[in-house]
């Protein structure tokens, strides 16, 4: 069995999955399917206690086949596909109901949406996933939303009831995940027409984009941060702040920083002097991102706080990898490789007991 993977996080909850490989006779490696779903929530108060609640099987758009030796020796089952950055997690509710979503964009008038919702603690049934076709408004492809292209680099939850699948290099399309199936409505916000001029560099499929970033704080604030390269300076630092949601107003955040600025901020530190990546936005602080420095011909990151109203660097940390952190010998491999990129944001842990790790 792989180990498990953290696919989103948000309140009390983690979205993780765990897979078994098996042998395909037409494949030179194993094969990573089918795959589990679970949610696991840590207590929302002191008189309940932690839930792991194993996802059902989506089935919607499978053509079954009645011998399919490629779901073989494991069960006799097919699934629906969904792709981690196209899955989000919302928790909701007084009774720590949550809701999984994935967005599908199969036509170029209309979208897929599977969402599965949890019942409330009183009211616990057998849960199951649903999918809405949900019609794409004409003015949407007039605002820039072109669906061939929309890449879902994130999917953020935006006022308790929004799940948002973000393009960094079109937009943000909101749909109303906890009332889809009564009254479903899209809402497409294009991304500020200057991060509009750059295209989308092509890495590796599946690694997210290392210059771009859009998150939500703890208190609602939705912001936007570009790393924007060119030859001089070399790179420039800018972030904007989503003030009209209806409206789709974006407004720059005061001066942005250039190399010079942002290396002077560590100048004396024992600190990369490279092209900063990965920017996260503080739950805590709008104003407060954080970014990775790698160093350069070697596997050493740093993890360096920014507060970019102030010009002030806040804190520095170097990434300590697995082969130290839980003592390999030197005769092993670590089994996992840390690419840069791993980071969710989440307050999970605030709602974790100081002494839950020794019970």
């Amino acid at each position: 069995m792989k180990e498990p993977a953290v696919i989103a996080a948000h309140g009390h909850s983690i979205l993780f999955k765990v897979y078994v490989p098996f042998c395909d006779p037409h494949c030179h490696r194993p094969c990573f399917f089918p795959i589990d779903y679970f949610v696991y929530s840590a207590p929302c108060s002191p008189f309940s206690p932690p839930r792991l609640r194993r996802l059902p099987v989506c089935k919607d758009g499978v053509h079954t086949e009645p011998d399919d030796r490629f779901f073989q020796p494991y069960r006799r089952q097919q699934q629906r596909v969904m792709l981690d950055r196209g899955m989000g997690l919302l928790c909701h509710g007084e009774d720590g109901e949550f809701t999984v979503a994935d967005l599908t964009h199969c036509y170029y008038h209309e979208v897929e949406l599977c969402v599965l919702h949890d019942p409330p603690l009183g009211r616990r049934a057998e849960i199951g996933w649903s999918v809405e076709r949900l019609q794409i408004p004409p003015d949407m492809h007039m605002r820039g939303l072109d669906l061939f292209s929309f890449n879902s680099d994130a999917v953020i939850p935006i006022h308790g009831c929004f799940l948002a699948w973000v393009d960094y290099y079109q937009g943000m399309l909101l749909v109303d995940v906890l009332h889809a199936d009564v009254d479903p409505q899209l809402n497409f916000i294009p991304l500020p027409a200057e991060t509009l001029l750059s295209c989308r560099v092509n890495y590796d499929e599946g690694c997210p984009d290392p210059a771009r970033c859009v998150s939500v704080t703890d208190s609602g604030t939705i912001k936007l941060v570009c790393i924007i390269t060119g030859t001089s300076p070399s790179f420039t630092i800018a972030t904007w702040t989503l003030v009209d949601m209806d409206q789709g107003v974006w407004e720059k955040d005061g001066t942005a920083m250039e190399d010079i600025q942002f290396w002077g901020l560590y100048a004396g530190l024992n600190l990369p002097w490279v092209h900063p990546s990965f920017p996260v936005v503080s739950l805590v602080d709008p104003d407060v991102i954080c970014f990775l420095l790698k160093e350069e011909d070697s596997h050493n990151f740093w993890m360096i706080e920014v507060n970019m109203r102030t010009e002030v660097l806040q804190s520095s940390a170097i990434y300590i990898n697995e082969e130290e952190e839980e003592r390999y010998s030197s005769k092993k491999t670590p089994r996992n490789f840390f690419d840069g990129h791993c980071f969710i944001p989440s307050k999970f842990s605030a709602y974790l007991e100081k002494d839950a790790i020794t019970r």
